[in-house]
């Protein structure tokens, strides 16, 4: 078991290659954000077509930000990490607790009834129907749906999470509520007051984040929907291909799409994973692993899975033998255990 706080001391050359990454994406978003709405008109189309895809790019990789921080990758004192990470969480709508918990669970139970993460999709009680409505919901109005499946570790009677970090969760939410409320109210203020006139036209400064929480919802559905095993490699689509839009897109991501080989090893450096993956496949020559060349290559499969059985695990066809699994309430996993 790796010691946490030694980790944590080791300013690795993988901590400078993730740093500039890790600081680029908040910085881009927010002060992008605030300069293409300050500067440019919501009609001037031109302007719209090059900062939108720009600024969503942007908040898509904040959360694989937030995912880099929840492992334990942003070398930083104790306090640094915890301040970014309640202030992502606050941003977002998702508290941190909630998704360190959620996400650990992802990664003791993959594509198990105990995996939160993959709810309804790994919930052998949702049926067909249910799943192939709700696989479009988490897409087109991600905006809604992330919220209800992360947040359900908190507020389900079957939550796993003992009631004090359950209490740390509400107080997060709480918090969250204070800043929108007070956002949205703000904006409502200056717009009775005269300071500023909202107009239908505006909406679309909103356009970047909104694409970026959708294509979140796709990535994570990419990532697992219509996978039947529970083992890391198999039970994951890994994205490995040779040319520069699928590299360059997977490294400014913290190389997530090499998904296989981070939930086998959660601790490896994100460099390391293709060369990982690749070791993996020469030493068991009679293994076939989902393995595509292309982001497309990956969609298409996943567009399949959508319409045919939008599920993992139990849904996906999986017999395996899971009568070693705790029960929803007790399911319980450290970070020492998990991360390590």
């Amino acid at each position: 078991m790796v010691n946490r706080r030694c980790f944590n001391q080791q300013i690795s050359f993988m901590s400078f290659k993730l740093l500039p990454r890790l600081i680029a994406f908040p910085i881009i978003a927010c002060i992008g954000q605030c300069w293409w709405m300050a500067n440019y008109s919501p009609t001037n189309m031109a302007a719209s077509m090059i900062w939108i895809p720009l600024l969503a790019y942007a908040w898509f990789c904040i959360g694989g930000l937030t995912h880099e921080i929840v492992h334990g990758n942003l070398n930083s004192t104790p306090l640094v990490v915890t301040v970014s990470a309640k202030i992502i969480g606050t941003v977002l709508g998702i508290p941190h607790t909630v998704y360190r918990e959620v996400h650990m669970r992802h990664h003791a139970y993959l594509n198990t009834p105990l995996d939160w993460e993959m709810w309804p999709y790994s919930d052998p009680r949702a049926s067909l129907r249910f799943r192939r409505i709700f696989v479009w919901f988490d897409i087109v109005f991600a905006v809604v749906a992330t919220p209800i499946i992360w947040g359900r570790i908190c507020f389900s009677k079957e939550s796993p999470v003992p009631l004090p970090i359950r209490r740390t969760m509400k107080i997060e939410y709480c918090g969250i509520a204070v800043f929108w409320l007070g956002t949205i109210g703000t904006g409502i203020w200056m717009h009775q007051t005269g300071r500023f006139q909202f107009q239908p036209e505006h909406f679309i400064f909103a356009l970047p984040p909104l694409l970026a929480t959708a294509v979140n919802g796709l990535r994570k559905i990419m990532d697992h929907v219509g996978t039947s095993s529970f083992d890391p490699l198999h039970g994951t689509r890994t994205v490995v291909g040779p040319s520069f839009i699928t590299r360059t897109l997977s490294f400014f991501n913290f190389d997530l799409a090499v998904h296989g080989p981070h939930h086998r090893y959660p601790k490896l450096e994100c460099s390391s994973l293709k060369q990982r993956m690749e070791e993996i496949s020469e030493a068991n020559p009679g293994q076939r692993y989902p393995i595509f060349p292309s982001f497309f290559a990956a969609f298409v499969d996943t567009l399949v899975a959508m319409v045919r059985n939008p599920g993992v695990g139990v849904n996906a066809g999986c017999t395996d033998d899971l009568s070693h699994l705790p029960s929803q309430t007790s399911a319980k996993v450290s970070s020492e255990t998990h991360w390590g």
